[in-house]
């Protein structure tokens, strides 16, 4: 795996934008993690061998691991989308497979709404966010003021977070606190909580006409949505002795349902 960062203007300011890539000679998976995550989330991906001859690429959302964040300049979930539209050309990715984790999943969703999906090869969508019930986080941060959100909310989520005896739930509370710049979580939740309550996003979901998975933990299978998915043909797996964070908590069996799809997708 290289380290890189690269360059990318957007409304008249500089973001350096970090990101990691391993370079193979067969598909390309580009991930984008949620809230409060970072690119590292997905490193285990490099371990796992039936990934060995996938290009892995993942990058820091401003605001989050080694990214910059203009505190002058508040971002939002749009902003992502042509953050993410901006990398992608940038570094001239082509043919390939776009994943998307919670928020990830999101700024996926509406990223292929505005842009289309021809230059993918399929979309991966890791409790991606599909409805309201899906802003585990963004949702608490909603009700509060930022100043009291930086006092008080915080710490709350993240001390809540630690309650929850799971890998997944641990680590991202860990580095929440290491990698985390206030003001673009707080700001990142607004449009997370509204775009995920219209259900257009499920709509978007069902109706795209490309190849496409939901995987979720074990842990989360009553989500209202997961029957209308599988009736819709839609492939669903669950992911056994996992809650949300699925990537930390059963890495080896979600990379095996992934590395599943792909081989069946390219």
């Amino acid at each position: 795996m290289e380290l890189k960062q690269t360059e990318i203007l957007y409304k008249s300011h500089l973001y350096k934008i970090e990101y990691y890539i391993r370079e193979r000679s067969s598909a390309t998976i580009l991930f984008l993690h949620g809230l409060g995550g970072a690119k590292e989330n997905f490193w285990w991906a490099s371990k796992y061998k039936a990934l060995s001859k996938y290009n892995l690429i993942a990058f820091d959302n401003p605001g989050t691991g080694n990214s910059t964040y203009h505190n002058d300049s508040l971002l939002n979930i749009d902003d992502l989308v042509e953050i993410t539209h901006l990398f992608i050309n940038k570094i001239a990715l082509n043919n390939f497979f776009l994943l998307g984790a919670s928020m990830g999943g999101l700024t996926m969703l509406k990223y292929i709404t505005k842009y289309g999906y021809a230059k993918l090869n399929g979309i991966i969508n890791i409790e991606g966010n599909l409805a309201e019930e899906d802003c585990l986080f963004s949702a608490k941060v909603i009700k509060y003021h930022y100043q009291d959100f930086c006092d008080i909310g915080f710490q709350e989520i993240v001390m809540n977070m630690r309650k929850n005896i799971s890998c997944g739930y641990q680590t991202i509370a860990n580095n929440m606190e290491l990698n985390t710049n206030l003001s673009s979580y707080f700001n990142y939740s607004f449009q997370t909580v509204k775009y995920s309550a219209t259900g257009e996003l499920l709509d978007t979901f069902l109706n795209l006409n490309i190849p496409k998975i939901f995987l979720h933990g074990d842990k989360n299978n009553q989500l209202s949505y997961i029957p209308k998915l599988k009736s819709e043909g839609i492939t669903v797996k669950e992911i056994p002795n996992s809650d949300h964070f699925l990537f930390y908590d059963n890495p080896s069996i979600l990379y095996k349902n992934i590395s599943e799809f792909i081989q069946q997708n390219i």
